[in-house]
């Protein structure tokens, strides 16, 4: 298993409808541009359970618009990557282009915004960068303080959290992959949460 399983985790639980290890191909023949390790859509209402609302985490309870995001994984610290901030590569705007979440007219601009700040929203739709990794970038903190930086130790707390919590709605789970039964075995075996955080460092392969 690796980081980035436990990252889909994280935004899955979160309500995100996900892509993970997306490649960007080039328009003619040659070697691929970029891949990102995952892309995710959210929506404003959603609500896994309707008489418990803002159970997701922090970043996404005041949203009132769909968010389109862009998450860079890494096993140390959060940064982002030269694809996605170098806008001579143009590598976000061939992802707009193949995924679509905005019209063609808009991509240049919608794509100027993120090289620039990691974030814009149009009124119908929000877009971010967002990073996870071991430990918080200040450099990148200062450069692109919009994009939102989650270190994994609060990925596992909230993974963590949300099994507590919601246990005996999670208790049928069997559609899950493999990562998810996983964790929830982990969870069973490791109900303290400093002991869960060990353990899942151990199986992700993530510094102690």
């Amino acid at each position: 298993m690796k980081p980035g399983d436990l990252a889909y985790w994280y935004f899955r639980l979160n309500g995100f409808f996900t892509i993970v290890n997306f490649v960007l191909h080039p328009l003619r023949m040659g070697g691929q541009l970029t891949d990102a390790d995952i892309f995710g859509v959210r929506f404003p209402d959603r609500a896994e359970f309707a008489d418990l609302p803002d159970f997701d985490d922090v970043e996404f309870r005041t949203l009132d618009l769909p968010l389109f995001l862009c998450a860079e994984v890494t096993r140390d610290q959060c940064k982002l990557n030269g694809p996605w901030t170098d806008s001579n590569r143009g590598n976000i705007n061939a992802l707009l282009r193949a995924l679509g979440p905005c019209p063609p007219e808009l991509i240049d601009a919608v794509a100027s915004a993120l090289y620039k700040t990691g974030r814009h929203h149009n009124g119908k739709l929000c877009y971010s960068l967002f990073c996870v990794g071991n430990s918080v970038s200040e450099t990148l903190r200062q450069r692109y303080p919009e994009v939102p930086q989650k270190t994994y130790r609060d990925v596992i707390l909230f993974i963590h959290d949300r099994f507590r919590t919601y246990r005996s709605r999670k208790t049928d789970h069997e559609q899950w992959d493999e990562v998810g039964q996983k964790l929830w075995t982990m969870f069973e075996t490791y109900r303290d949460s400093a002991e869960f955080e060990a353990e899942a460092r151990r199986q992700f392969g993530l510094p102690a």
